[in-house]
């Protein structure tokens, strides 16, 4: 089935395309990427995978963006002012600007309506939490207060305040994220339940609008003439192929004009290939709670105290390196990589006993002489294998237990996890917007990959979300990392680098350390 949008929006990109063009010889040109997943709705308030994220966040445009040095700076707002306590944030927004249908005007209404939609119960926002140091917004998201009570309040057109019930220092990069796009009310209720499904339901502000999805095969998007800064918008389209995975193929046959490649994929790759590297993901052990033996804590913090990551690091890759907490070097925290700040210790010395003593005292409490059999499922690439057996080597030295290795394909290894289906599992877990809230969010609560809640935990997230400086930040994630570090129930063993690359040609494509993003507003094709 394909889905389009009017033929005027056509038109009028094709004009703008050919008008640009007279300018620039690079205008005009269309970029072309592929992706792994379709998404299933581009409805911003409740995105939550990387694809969602890069279609939305080049097809829309919030209050701020990120900047190349991952720093926010204004983008639909024209200017802010945030009082000296640091409660209430004015945003004034650019002058007339309009959604791509050519006549809407984009408003301080539409973002108060996208603001109330995320604290709206209904809407079941995965991110909505995020945003809880606005005032009202946890008691809305409880059902204790109606919506226009949150403080979030379009004075005017062109004015959106909001209050904030204890000052924030990461307020300004939470409204990069796409939770904190707009969303026209009018257009919405029209929509009846279908926002986002398709781009017949739903209207853009930013430099691209999409012009063709066709489900299974490629999503299309044109540059938005309705754009404010549309002159600035160099190319004429971006096309993002669905494929099922990744082929460096594509990439030298010149199919797409950049990809994220393996480390291994490098080595096939000329100097003449530009990369972007960034240390963005944890590869951790997670202990599967729904085995009884596992379940039990002293028995997983034995487990965790005993691994030697000096001893294992001599057998990482050069795109790897030794991890003992969760967040990746790549988040920052004011501006500064929030690892450095924090610090790579896990808490573990602090316990009162040794790994052994703590694997005896699971088994006791058990009531059991020795472990049953355990499996660790883990991929069957990059040596990840041979890392492993040097893993299994240190538990059974220093516990006297053996854990079986089961290398597995990606396939096989993603349906195991999904299903639970394993005793231990090498998992990689990769942020999709910066903060160590990222990574600590898909390790612990309802819905995450160890499925553990903990009262502690859940209350040093709270209260990062909610502290009034970057020291307070700081100090919270750390002390929630050390939460799950300590209980262990997940069990860090290195960092990966990512690795983005472009065609020869290609140049001005801006790439983000977080969930595979790619800005296409910049990008030019030389010769």
């Amino acid at each position: 089935m394909k889905r389009r949008l009017g033929c005027t929006l056509v038109v009028l990109a094709l004009l703008s395309a050919l008008l640009s063009g007279c300018r620039d010889k690079t205008a005009g040109q269309v970029f072309r990427l592929d992706i792994f997943s379709e998404p299933s709705s581009l409805d911003p308030q409740t995105a939550s995978s990387d694809d969602q994220y890069l279609i939305l966040l080049n097809a829309m445009e919030g209050l701020m963006r990120l900047d190349e040095n991952q720093n926010p700076t204004v983008a639909a707002a024209e200017h802010y002012t945030v009082s000296d306590d640091g409660l209430t944030y004015t945003f004034t927004l650019r002058e007339k600007m309009v959604w791509s249908d050519g006549e809407t005007p984009v408003t301080a209404y539409d973002f108060q309506f996208a603001f109330r939609r995320l604290f709206n119960p209904q809407t079941q926002s995965a991110a909505a939490s995020n945003f809880t140091c606005i005032q009202g917004a946890a008691q809305a998201l409880q059902g204790q207060i109606s919506l226009d009570q949150v403080g979030v309040t379009a004075q005017d057109d062109r004015t959106l305040v909001f209050q904030l019930e204890k000052a924030n220092p990461t307020f300004l990069s939470l409204l990069t994220t796409p939770a904190a796009l707009p969303c026209n009310e009018a257009f919405f209720q029209a929509a009846r339940g279908k926002y986002g499904v398709s781009e017949e339901f739903m209207l853009f502000n930013g430099p691209f609008s999409i012009s063709t999805w066709e489900e299974g095969n490629y999503i299309h998007l044109r540059k938005n003439p309705h754009y404010y800064a549309a002159d600035s918008v160099v190319p004429s389209a971006f096309r993002l192929y669905i494929q099922q995975e990744s082929d460096l193929s594509r990439l030298t046959d010149g199919a797409v004009d950049a990809a994220a490649v393996s480390f291994s994929d490098l080595e096939q790759l000329g100097e003449e290939y530009e990369r972007v590297q960034f240390s963005n993901t944890l590869w951790a052990i997670l202990p599967n709670l729904e085995n009884p033996v596992l379940a039990n804590l002293s028995f997983r913090q034995g487990l965790a105290a005993a691994i030697d990551r000096e001893d294992l690091s001599g057998y990482l890759k050069e795109n790897q390196e030794s991890a003992a907490a969760p967040a990746p070097p790549a988040v920052t925290l004011g501006g500064e990589s929030y690892r450095a700040q924090a610090g790579e210790s896990d808490g573990l010395d602090d316990l009162p006993y040794t790994a052994a003593q703590l694997y005896q005292i699971g088994l006791k409490e058990l009531g059991l002489d020795q472990a049953p059999s355990l499996t660790l499922v883990c991929p069957n690439w990059d040596g990840i294998p041979l890392l492993l057996s040097q893993l299994q080597r240190q538990w059974r030295d220093a516990l006297g237990i053996f854990i079986n290795i089961e290398p597995l394909d990606q396939e096989e290894l993603s349906a195991r996890i999904a299903s639970k289906d394993y005793d231990l599992a090498l998992c990689a877990v990769t942020a999709s917007y910066d903060s160590p809230d990222a990574v600590l969010s898909q390790l612990s609560g309802e819905g995450s990959l160890t499925g553990w809640q903990n009262e502690q935990m859940s209350a040093w997230m709270q209260q990062a979300k909610s502290a009034s400086s970057i020291e307070q930040v700081l100090s919270c994630y750390r002390s929630a990392e050390q939460v799950l570090a300590q209980n262990g129930v997940v069990l860090p063993l290195f960092y990966e680098v990512s690795y983005y690359v472009t065609a020869p040609s290609v140049t001005g494509l801006r790439f983000s350390p977080f969930g595979c993003h790619v800005f296409f507003a910049q990008g030019r094709k030389d010769g």
